[in-house]
């Protein structure tokens, strides 16, 4: 199974998470750098590591990423991993689908490493009173000291030794190794001798196994069927006329006004005086003791902003902070940001606002008549105008009703399969998501350097855990999807992904992540046509959508 096509967006923002050079991947306390296991977020560790000045790896507290660990010994073009290595291993199942593997190295294969290690250094080596690349072998021990070529040595095992180790007990990992405890890399510094063997044990998360517990055809599921409601239309209507408004400078006198979010339903030319605050915001984080903190990013903070002075536009209660205020007027605007805002670092943050009015305007909305219904469409009277918008409800109300039938269905085999999502697969799936977040955040014009304040570890570790119920959802839904088709014997047409692939190309001019698009694109097919399946192999009992509970009135004081 792959990760679940999200949403149709196709530049995954690797290019913002190297460019962020951040913590995108796993925290670097926690993971081994093996070559081959390395993803490509993880490279912005690479390099950043511990060096003692005696040159020997540091671990146990810092517990870095071996690669890295000794600049001085690289070597351009050096080769680490072997394609032939001897060694046994063992492996333990894990709960939380992760494997331990055991590994056993023989000593002619560490005597083979430290003597590659030595040999490639006396190449390359200056060592003083020596010309470069001429100076014995000894010498260049003593040079670098045992325990740094020790250490070089074990690097390349491990590096060599673990995808070896996958491949040779068919094991089908997932993101990178991870050393079997803090101390694991010094204890095998510490025993590791040429000519005699090493173990060491690490640990990898693996493909859970989605193994179905019940029927997923013959059944019945009920949805919601969405209505084609009159109050669609009057919105829709209200809509059309608030598009075509014409604004005007209010007079001197006039003060902000808040005004119901839909026109009155008669179709008369209104006007609506104050009905536009053009404000200048900043925002200031808001202490404990009520005061202004530290200042917002400049996301947060704008000049000559229009605000409407309607009901549940702009932040929850802001334009009724704002109501009865005039042109020049100031205030200090209590605001808390909701906690599924586009922005991790705002989420669910008190804040605190200097507002100043600038200017206020007056929205002029035109008559709904037979005129303005020509002007904005092709219908020649009003009544043809609703005719087609209502025509347009409809669409959307299938459109919703669809979504909702796949929903029930994808709920019922939700409960059908019990998988352990491996912390791996959740992680990597929210950085997709935070990155492209990202990406449609600069796609909208949002500046370079604004982006990248954004990419902390801090607003990726709260968008992680804000989203990760939907994350674990979306994977296991992915897991049963594959499990299905593998059992119905569902395949996606190799023509259909290549005419998906032409369109992302020419949507995003070829700027597109081949691999990883065409991946995302067979999953979305592939969920399609499982979905497609379960509709016609299941009952689906339409039901009316029930009405959202009304928030309760203020008991009288």
């Amino acid at each position: 199974p792959r990760p679940p096509f999200p949403g149709g967006r196709m530049k995954a923002a690797v290019t913002l998470v190297a460019l962020s050079g951040l913590l995108l991947a796993s925290p670097a306390s926690s993971f081994l750098a093996i070559p081959a296991l390395r993803a490509p977020v993880a490279s912005s560790f690479h390099g950043a590591t511990n060096v003692c000045t005696s040159g020997q790896f540091r671990t146990s507290s810092c517990a870095q990423p071996l690669i890295g660990a000794f600049p001085q010994l690289r070597s351009p073009g050096r080769k680490s991993v072997q394609t032939r290595m001897a060694l046994d291993v063992a492996v333990e199942d894990l709960p939380g689908s992760q494997k331990k593997l055991s590994i056993t190295v023989s000593a002619d294969e560490c005597t083979k490493a430290y003597e590659n290690v030595l040999g490639r250094l006396s190449k390359n080596a200056e060592v003083p009173g020596f010309r470069k690349g001429k100076a014995p072998p000894a010498m260049v021990l003593n040079h670098f000291g045992k325990d740094s070529i020790s250490a070089e040595a074990c690097e390349q095992i491990i590096g060599a030794a673990v995808p070896l180790a996958l491949q040779q007990k068919e094991i089908r990992a997932i993101g990178q190794a991870q050393m079997a405890d803090e101390d694991a890399v010094s204890k095998m510094l510490e025993k590791f001798k040429p000519g005699e063997g090493v173990s060491f044990e690490v640990l990898v998360d693996v493909w859970p196994e989605a193994k179905l517990s019940g029927d997923y055809t013959g059944i019945t599921v009920e949805a919601e069927e969405e209505p084609i409601e009159e109050e669609l239309l009057l919105n829709a209507l209200s809509e059309i006329r608030k598009r075509e408004a014409m604004s005007i400078i209010s007079g001197a006198e006039t003060k902000s006004k808040v005004y119901p979010s839909r026109l009155p339903e008669d179709h008369a030319e209104y006007k609506a005086t104050g009905n536009i605050a053009v404000v200048d915001l900043v925002g200031y984080k808001k202490n404990s003791d009520g005061s202004k903190g530290d200042k917002l990013p400049d996301l947060a903070i704008g000049e000559n902003v229009e605000v409407p002075m309607e009901k549940g536009k702009f932040f929850e209660g802001f334009v009724e902070s704002i109501e009865g205020m005039q042109a020049g007027d100031e205030a200090l605007v209590p605001v808390t940001f909701p906690s599924n805002h586009k922005v991790p670092e705002l989420q669910g943050l008190e804040a605190l606002f200097d507002v100043k009015i600038k200017a206020l305007k007056d929205s002029i909305y035109p008559e709904l008549n037979d005129e303005f219904a020509a002007k904005i469409s092709e219908a020649s009277s009003v009544d043809e105008l609703k005719l087609k918008i209502r025509k347009s409800i409809g669409q959307e109300s299938i459109v919703s009703t669809e979504k909702n039938i796949n929903k029930a269905l994808e709920d019922h085999i939700l409960g059908l399969v019990d998988v352990e999502i491996p912390e791996t697969l959740i992680d990597e799936q929210t950085k997709t998501k935070f990155a492209g977040m990202m990406s449609d955040f600069k796609a909208k014009g949002m500046d370079d350097a604004e982006v990248k304040k954004m990419i902390t570890k801090d607003n990726f570790e709260k968008y992680k855990k804000n989203s990760r119920e939907n994350t674990v959802r979306a994977l296991t839904i992915s897991f049963v999807i594959g499990e299905i088709a593998k059992k119905e014997g569902i395949k996606v047409d190799p023509a259909e992904v290549e005419g998906e692939m032409q369109q992302l190309r020419a949507q995003y001019e070829d700027d597109v992540d081949e691999e990883q698009a065409r991946s995302r694109v067979e999953a979305e097919l592939e969920r399609q046509k499982v979905l497609e399946f379960l509709k016609e192999s299941n009952t689906v009992k339409l039901i009316p959508k029930k009405e959202e509970a009304k928030p309760k009135e203020p008991a009288a004081e």
